[in-house]
């Protein structure tokens, strides 16, 4: 199983966009479906910028997800 910081660098690894991460990513990343993308950023409470048909979530908003599910703090 990852760490956390193995999770955070894969996905600043993965982050072109500065604090932005494309939807493609996050959703491979997490093994989630179209449904559950679907109601991600408000569920999580998560940074989201949609320009055009492209969305994208908030990198630090991620990050803090992780750290927040950190089971042996």
């Amino acid at each position: 199983m990852e760490s956390n910081n193995e999770k955070q660098l894969k996905f600043k690894e993965l982050s072109i966009l500065g604090d932005w991460v494309p939807r493609k990513i996050v959703k491979e990343f997490f093994g989630y479906g179209n449904t559950k993308m679907a109601t991600f950023a408000e569920d999580f409470n998560i940074g989201m910028s949609k320009v055009g048909k492209r969305i994208f979530y908030r990198y630090s908003d991620l990050v803090r997800l992780i750290d927040e599910g950190e089971v042996n703090k």
